[in-house]
């Protein structure tokens, strides 16, 4: 269990060096239309919702270690697809594939993680180590986005290729993972109800909902971010020298951020409560969208470099309100579904963005300010519904009931 600690921060970096990060909506775009880009993104995210489930049930029935060896064999292959190949249907496979390897590995690291430090005596240091692990994946990001950015400028091909050699060496430590002590899951029937029986919980209830909005909020820069700048670089007709290398810079910053803002997280939120540490990561998000928004100009790029600061901060007050309140058994599994949820709201949302901008070849400004206005009002009636929902429960009550370190 102490080597399954040592080892966690690692596989969280190396599965972190994801260089395509910058350039996949430029990739795409340079063989596809908009809409096309946009199914793909929809259809990775559909994948990950179908697949969901299913593997956090597997991890909780047979083991946190194989199931993240599945994960990065996935991600490797099909980061290898993408670079073999440059038509619509291998990449929709290459999608499905990396879906595949995020929804095994979704919920599964943590859990591995919280049952490693249960069997040690030490489960209320599940903040700190997430903390940890976040910092060194998100910082691992930052380099990897500066990175694939530079070696895009020559062939965004090279950007999937370093993936899946990363991908490649996460599945060598994850090989050396110890698999920790946990109780049996339940049939598949029973223990998909008896998690969901969980969100009888108001504390979980709550965290899941809000959970679940964001992951639609936190995604919508990130998938307008790269045609946003390419309006700001002037870059078109294909000449993507300049925007690749810019958007790993802006990238790799903004994780450079969100990585420091990790290894505060704990401290974050315990002075802050549940409640209040929420409400705040939606007005960060909120505000990067508005500016993205309003102006195609410099000075939002300091907005955007907030934009994955939300996460950093949300994951490890999350996770302490929900590992306590999750038998072992059921962990994963309960972590799968609130994701899957999250993911499918993400992938309809995406669906029903690509048809309003059908036969467009390439995103105007206009057209995103529509996009962006859109998801802002959800965010203004979900900041709403949850205050509400909120009223009579004792939300940071929860965190004193199971403090974070």
């Amino acid at each position: 269990m102490s080597r399954n600690l040592a080892l966690y921060p690692l596989y969280r970096g190396l599965r972190g060096l994801m260089f395509w990060l910058p350039v996949f909506f430029l990739y795409f775009q340079s063989v596809l239309d908009v809409a096309d880009v946009l199914v793909l993104e929809a259809l990775y995210y559909l994948g990950v919702v179908v697949a969901e489930v299913p593997s956090g049930y597997f991890s909780d029935r047979v083991g946190r270690r194989t199931t993240l060896l599945i994960a990065m064999g996935a991600w490797t292959a099909a980061c290898w697809l993408f670079v073999l190949t440059a038509s619509f249907v291998p990449f929709a496979a290459a999608q499905l594939g990396l879906a595949l390897g995020m929804a095994f590995n979704s919920g599964t690291d943590s859990a591995l993680l919280y049952d490693s430090l249960k069997a040690l005596g030490r489960e209320d240091e599940i903040a700190a180590h997430e903390s940890k692990a976040q910092a060194w994946g998100l910082g691992a990001t930052a380099l990897a986005a500066v990175l694939g950015g530079a070696m895009a400028g020559l062939d965004m091909r090279f950007a999937y290729a370093f993936s899946a050699l990363s991908a490649a060496l996460a599945f060598a430590v994850a090989w050396r993972f110890v698999e920790p002590a946990r109780s049996r899951a339940l049939p598949p029937v029973r223990q998909v109800v008896a998690v969901a029986g969980r969100l009888r919980d108001p504390v979980l209830r709550w965290t899941f909902l809000f959970v679940v909005a964001m992951t639609v909020f936190n995604h919508v820069p990130y998938e307008l971010f790269q045609p946003w700048l390419e309006l700001l670089l002037g870059d078109g007709d294909g000449a993507y020298a300049r925007t690749p290398l810019a958007a790993g810079i802006v990238i790799g910053l903004g994780f450079a951020i969100s990585s420091w803002a990790s290894t505060k997280a704990a401290a974050w939120g315990a002075a802050l409560g549940l409640r209040r540490g929420m409400f705040s990561v939606l007005a960060v998000q909120s505000a990067v969208m508005a500016a993205m928004a309003v102006a195609v100009h410099p000075i939002v790029v300091g907005f955007i470099l907030l934009r994955t600061v939300p996460s950093a901060l949300m994951q490890p007050l999350m996770l302490s309100a929900v590992h306590p309140r999750v038998d072992s058994g059921q962990r994963a599994t309960y972590l799968s579904l609130q994701s899957l949820a999250g993911r499918l709201a993400f992938s309809l949302c995406l669906f029903a963005t690509a048809k309003s901008v059908g036969g467009l070849e390439a995103l105007d400004h206009g057209s995103m300010r529509g996009i962006l206005l859109a998801y802002l009002g959800g965010a203004g009636a979900v900041a709403g519904v949850l205050w509400w929902l909120g009223r009579g429960t004792d939300l940071d009550g929860s965190l004193r009931n199971n403090p974070l370190p």
